[in-house]
């Protein structure tokens, strides 16, 4: 559930998403957690921005600084079950990452470093922590890091931190957690210092896989899509 304590300005980007249309104001009801969105014709974006108290006052109960945490288990280790990778979840999180792209690419120029670090936090923190999946889950969490240490170096204060949401023709969204944007002056180096991380990341990924046959497709298949992100930042 979005939070009435933020303002929402929605504009319509007809693909590819590079192409503005007229803004238009839409309400975003929640939906399914992975939506595709590869097939969508036309896709809205919508800012959600912080509502202030005042001109020049702080924003009413802000919220509180994004924290790269460490998970705690919930249970005496060996209580969880082993995940086993298959197919169908693979190609989830494969999906998952590719929608990433698509959501951080469609953000403002300032938001999509923050966009990609606070998605990133959100997919890790979805992954398994024991199983197969753990590797990848371990290396997401450090792309993660990597990527919101870069935001937070280089973070502009004069903006406030939004959420961006996407809307397929059908109706389904993809919201992002709370985004801060970075200094204008910084955004292209940023940007290859991101596509860094991402490819690190896939270096890490691949480099897994050939140490275990049982979760090589697996491991392979994701780190193409991060590897598919990467070759988003290193576009612009």
């Amino acid at each position: 559930m979005i939070s009435n304590k933020y303002t929402r300005l929605a504009v319509v980007l007809v693909a590819p998403l590079g192409l503005v249309a007229t803004p238009v104001f839409a309400n975003t009801p929640k939906h399914a957690q992975s939506p595709d969105f590869q097939d969508a014709q036309a896709t809205a974006i919508e800012l959600i921005y912080p509502r202030y108290a005042q001109v020049g006052g702080e924003p009413i109960e802000p919220e509180p600084e994004y924290e790269m945490e460490e998970e705690e288990g919930e249970g005496p280790a060996g209580h969880e079950p082993e995940i086993e990778a298959t197919d169908a979840q693979t190609a989830a999180f494969v999906t998952q990452i590719q929608q990433i792209g698509d959501i951080c690419e469609a953000a403002p120029d300032e938001y999509q470093i923050g966009c990609y670090a606070a998605m990133y936090r959100e997919l890790a923190a979805d992954i398994p922590a024991n199983g197969d999946y753990a590797e990848v889950k371990q290396i997401l969490e450090d792309t993660a890091r990597d990527l919101t240490s870069l935001t937070r170096a280089n973070a502009d204060k004069a903006k406030p931190r939004v959420r961006v949401s996407t809307t397929k023709n059908n109706g389904q969204t993809l919201t992002t957690p709370p985004i801060t944007p970075v200094k204008p002056e910084t955004m292209v180096p940023l940007r290859q210092a991101a596509a860094n991380v991402m490819e690190e990341a896939e270096t890490k990924l691949l480099r897994a896989a050939s140490s275990d046959a049982k979760r090589a497709i697996h491991y392979q298949k994701i780190a193409a899509a991060v590897g598919s992100n990467k070759v988003l930042l290193r576009s612009a």
